[in-house]
């Protein structure tokens, strides 16, 4: 069973990095909208194929039940048992599902829903979006403020910039504690 074309296309998508296998990584790529098509194991518990269901519906992709265990899925796609995956990839999900209608008659539904769906994201490949005729302001660049430079004498207790430091005035030169004023 392992060299099934369906199970062979799954393989591809792993290799390829289009396939999330998992609950947490079926979740995640289903709440993202990644999700093309969710499969999930025929022996899979009931809990997760609940889950899986959930996800897919939330997605809007279809669920595929295959006709594998847990153990051949998992060996397909180089793990050791996998109950429920996800395919990313537009392209490889319908090749996929496409591979099991040939087989089976029960997976014409889902076969047809991704072939429309791939044939609506192709068409719109290549094409450029319109872009806007105004343009937008640019934005002006600011103006950095220059730091106040005061006289390293005077006594108006302002604090003035030395070495990229603030000091009091009169403190800068003499190294005296600031709030002491310097003999003359």
């Amino acid at each position: 069973m392992a060299n099934e074309p369906a199970l062979q296309m799954l393989g591809l998508a792993r290799r390829a990095g289009k396939l999330a296998f998992g609950e947490e990584l079926v979740r995640e790529a289903c709440t993202d909208k990644k999700a093309r098509c969710v499969m999930t194991a025929s022996d899979a518990g009931e809990s997760t194929a609940k889950k899986a269901a959930f996800y897919a519906e939330r997605a809007g992709v279809p669920l595929v039940v295959l006709p594998v265990d847990k153990q051949t899925l998992g060996a397909a796609i180089g793990k050791n048992g996998c109950a429920v995956c996800a395919v990313t990839d537009i392209g490889l999900a319908a090749a996929a599902v496409q591979k099991l209608a040939a087989q089976d008659a029960a997976y014409e539904a889902a076969a047809v829903l991704l072939q429309e769906k791939n044939a609506r994201i192709q068409s719109r490949k290549g094409k450029k979006k319109p872009k806007d005729r105004v343009k937008a302001p640019q934005a002006q660049p600011r103006e950095t403020a220059k730091p106040a430079v005061h006289s390293a004498r005077g006594t108006s207790g302002r604090a003035h910039r030395v070495d990229g430091r603030t000091r009091p005035s009169g403190a800068a030169r003499t190294g005296r504690k600031p709030g002491k004023t310097p003999r003359t």
